[in-house]
This record gives C-alpha cells, structure tokens and sequence, in this order.
C-alpha cells in the first residue's frame, strides 16, 4: 500500500480519539442494555400476576421498530453534520429513560427482591393509584420506549455506519475498520453480559424502586459525559467535521409541505425506496442472511429459557451458560480481526484471480484493476474484503454444525419436560438421573457447550458481515440500508414468537428447534451461494484430492507469487 502523503496521518483517527469514541459507545451502550433488562424487572413488578403486558411491551416495541427504523437510518443518513445527529440520538434516548424511569417509580412494587418475589404476589404492595390511571401511566411508558428503542437503534447507526467507518485508517494500519469494528462490538457483549448482572444484583440487594433510581440516574450522569467524548473525537478530526453528502431532498415545494397527505405519500414512497436500494444492492444477501438467524430459538431468548427452566434446569446453571455463552461471543472479537487478515491473503482467487508475477493474465486485468482501485480504494482494502467474505463463511458454517447436537439434545430433553417450573432449585437436582441411556448431567453439559460454542460463529459472522455493509454499501445509503436490516431483525424475531405461541407446550419446543435450525441452514444455503458467486467457488478441490503435492506444485509453478485463496 502506497506511504500515506504528508498531513494525511491527521485525517485518521488517533488513539486519543479512538478512546474518547469508545468512552462514548460505551455510556451510550451501557445505558441502552442496563434499561433494555431493567424494563423487563420493572414490568414484572408492575404487574405481578399476569405476562400479558410484557406481551404488549415487546410486541409494541418490535412493530416499532419494523416500521420506523429505516426512517431513522435514512434521517441518519440525510443529516449533514455527523456531531448534530448524535447528540440528537444521545440527549432523545437519555430524555425517553429518564421520563420512564419518573413513571416507573410510581407504578412498581417496592418489595425486596425484585420480580420473582412480586411474581408470587407474596409480598406486593398496593399502589395508591386506581387500575384505570396505572394504565394511563404504562401506556405513556410504551410511548417513551418507542422513542427509546428508535434513539438507541439510531444512536448505534450514527456510530457504527457512519463515525467509525469516517474515521477508520486504512486497511492494515492501527485503528483500521477491522479494529475498531472488532472493539466498538466488544464493547456492546460485555455491557450485555455485565449490566444485567448488575442491575439484577442491585434490585435483589434493594428494591425495585431504588433499581428504577439507578438506572435513570446512571442515564442523567453519562448523558453530558458522553457528548462531551463524542465532541471532542468531532473537534480533532476534519474527516467528521465536513458535511455529509445527501443522497436524496424533498422534491415538495412550501404549499405542498403542508399538505399532510401529500407528506404521507413521500413518506410511503421513501419508504419503498429504501428497500428497493437494499435489494438491489451487492451485499442484501449476507445481510439478509444475517437477518434469518434472528428467526432462531436456539439462544438465551426468552421462549428458550423458560423452556429450561420447565425441562427442570436451575437458573443457577442457566445463568452460568449464559455466562460462558458470553465470554465466547467477547471472544470473537478477537477472532475475527486475526481471521481476516489471515483469509485475506488471496490473490488467485475472486478479485485477485490471475494477479500473479509474469503471468500475462495479470497484464489483461491491469486496466480493470486500477479502475478497480481508483474507485473503491487500495490493495488492502480488498483483502479485508476477502477476508471478510471467507471467515463469514467459516463462522456461519461453525454455528451450523455447533446447533446439530444442541437441536438432538433438545429432542431428548423435551419428551421429559414438567410443567412446574424450577425457580429455586438447586443445580441439577430435579432433573432425572437418565434420559434413553444418556446421564443427564452429560446431556445438559452438552447442550450448553455446543450452544456456548455456536455463538462465537455467530457473532463471527455478525461482524464481518456488518464490515461488508460499511465498506460496500455507498455512505448516501449506508444507515438507511442498516436501518432496513433492523427491520428484518425485528420481523424474524416476530416470527420466532409466533412459531413458539404455535409450538407452546414444553414437549412441542424440539419442533421449534428444529424450525430454527432450518432457519440457520437457510442462511448458511444463501451466504454460500453469495460467496460462490463471487469467488467462484467454495471448496477447492483439487487440494482435497491431490493434496500436499498438487499444492507443492502450484507453489514451484507460480514463482512464489501465488497463493491459495
């Protein structure tokens, strides 16, 4: 890669600036997960004896966010100034918090413990306000989780669509995409591993009442610390400072700006836009590939725990999985950096395919090459390309056959499921001692060493494809076209609960097992195919049958200039 001139080092970002922009990521992400688990414990505890507005919270807030949060992608992508749009994001979602949490303190229980003493009602205390007015209250708490979710999703776009790939080096230099991609999602599986275990350590050590001060002091706290992170990452690089090009203005002139219908209709046909751009971009595949696998059961979710839990298993042990589960997907964030510069180094293969020394098939491409340069950048670039593109494949294959023993043990487990759950039951102690031969405790080790490993190609997969959108996507329509991906996160896992309401009883859960592994085989089916449509090919076989000494031969032949993609 050519030596950087002169006065371009100042362009990219510097480790001051790296740690400022993870600082902010970080408050803001903090707050986004300890407030996503805390309003499950609230809700509880505002209505102990009933899931039924648990059920319209989450249905709320997935409607919301499949039908608003390409807006908010494009509004992230059509605001000029890149400062602006995230202090927008950061002071909305830290106003949405704190306003719930005002809410919250009036409607929860204040009992010690939390929500699985208020489950039982065993020691709930009556609210001084009638039925009719709590209602009121928790439906203008739905209204500010609207606003908090669509802030959240549109402070992460901000973030990840548009700061880090402004500020990022180029490929193979400190703080390249690769890196700060790598952190920035380390970031957000630790504080989704850590703050639930702090709130929940706080409430049962508290009240709930004390929780919901916690959680939004810690927003009113961050919130000014965390503009001012962001502010001076902004002021210090000139990359951020300069405007952002727009890729699409309202074509309504003054009269017609104040016609509410005919608003509405741009609105629609913006709407529509915006997913015809995601399909008819390169990368809609592994997107929505991506998407897919939200459709699966087969993780910590709600509908799979609760499974556990009736099959038997502790939350002792169920909280240690999810643990570990955690700890192996913060590991990827290793993984994948190292992967993709190892994968990368290709060049006979896909982009690079005949771009060998002295070969004359190199001089042919030269003109297709330097196009190819001049308009989507270095050498270095299309190798975390590469990489990108092969470790996707390793990793979604890694998940795949990871879930094969968990869906067979989950087929053992659900012929032997009770409907009496086992809240406070000590390890292991109410599951049966063998289920068709095979002792338990080896069977739930099973299940959970398959499925903690499964989440490390999962969250492989998630970052190299999140890299592949960033650098494939054009800047004018990269959040929008995330923004549209969100949305087929937030509808594959609408699909997920209705599947569960229709396999409701414990012994039917191996059917929505099974569902989702199918689901994650569909994806694998189309990332493969992408992959094949690009580089041509999947597996190379002639290595698979003459092995060592066809490899032996290729090196000879290719003057040291070749190497096997």
């Amino acid at each position: 890669m050519a030596p950087l001139r002169t006065g371009d080092e100042e362009l990219y970002i510097t480790r001051s600036q790296a740690y400022n922009l993870y600082t902010s990521h970080f408050l803001s992400t903090w707050n986004i997960r300890t407030y996503e688990f805390a309003a499950i414990i609230f809700t509880q505890a505002a209505y102990p004896n009933t899931l039924r507005p648990a059920a319209v919270r989450g249905i709320v807030r997935t409607l919301a966010s499949i039908c608003l949060t390409s807006k908010v992608g494009r509004w992230v992508d059509q605001t000029p100034d890149r400062l602006k749009t995230l202090i927008n994001t950061i002071s909305v979602n830290r106003i949405a918090v704190i306003g719930a949490s005002v809410l919250w303190f009036f409607i929860v229980e204040p009992s010690h413990g939390g929500a699985l003493h208020s489950t039982y009602g065993s020691e709930y205390v009556g609210l001084p306000f009638p039925e009719l007015l709590k209602g009121g209250i928790f439906a203008l708490i739905l209204m500010l989780g609207i606003l908090e979710i669509l802030s959240g999703q549109g402070n992460m776009l901000s973030m990840e669509r548009d700061w880090v790939v402004t500020v990022a080096a180029p490929a193979g230099r400190p703080y390249d995409l690769t890196h700060l991609n790598a952190v920035t999602k380390r970031i957000d599986l630790i504080c989704k591993l850590i703050a639930p275990i702090l709130i929940s350590i706080i409430i049962s050590s508290t009240n709930n009442k004390v929780g919901v001060l916690v959680v939004g002091g810690m927003s009113a706290c961050s919130w000014f610390l965390e503009i001012f992170c962001a502010r001076m990452v902004w002021n210090k690089n000139p990359k951020l400072q300069a405007p952002k090009p727009s890729a699409r203005k309202s074509h309504l002139g003054p009269e017609e700006r104040r016609n509410i219908f005919i608003r509405a209709r741009e609105g629609f046909e913006h709407y529509t836009q915006d997913f015809k751009n995601y399909f008819s971009s390169r990368v809609w595949i592994p997107s929505f590939s991506l998407a897919m696998l939200y459709f699966s059961a087969l993780a910590y979710s709600s509908n799979f725990v609760t499974f556990l839990i009736n099959a038997g298993i502790s939350l002792e042990v169920i909280t240690i999985a999810r643990a570990c589960g955690s700890v192996v997907e913060i590991s990827s964030t290793l993984v994948t950096p190292f992967g993709v510069r190892i994968l990368g180094k290709a060049v006979n293969h896909g982009r690079f395919r005949g771009r060998e020394r002295g070969n004359s098939t190199a001089a042919l491409l030269q003109h297709e090459v330097e196009a190819d340069e001049e308009e989507d950048g270095n050498e270095e670039k299309w190798r975390a390309e590469t990489g990108c593109e092969r470790l996707g494949l390793w990793g979604l294959s890694w998940q795949l056959a990871n879930l094969i023993p968990v869906v067979l043990a989950l087929f053992y487990m659900s012929s032997t499921t009770t409907s009496s759950p086992a809240f406070n039951l000590p390890l292991l102690s109410r599951l049966p001692n063998t289920l068709s031969g095979l002792p338990t405790p080896l069977l739930t080790l099973t299940l959970f060493t398959f499925l903690s490993l499964s989440r490390l190609g999962l969250w492989i997969y998630d970052l190299t494809t999140q890299q592949l959108t960033q650098t494939l996507v054009p800047p004018t329509h990269r959040s929008s076209f995330t923004g549209v991906e969100y949305s087929f996160y937030n509808l594959f896992e609408l699909l997920q609960n209705v599947a569960a309401l229709v396999f409701a009883t414990p012994e039917q859960f191996k059917w929505l097992a099974v569902l989702s592994l199918g689901s994650v085989v569909a994806s694998w089916g189309m990332y493969a195919g992408w992959v094949w449509w690009v580089r041509g090919h999947l597996v190379h076989w002639d290595r698979v049958v003459c092995g060592k000494e066809c490899g032996g031969e290729r090196k000879r032949g290719g003057g040291g200039g070749e190497r096997e993609r």
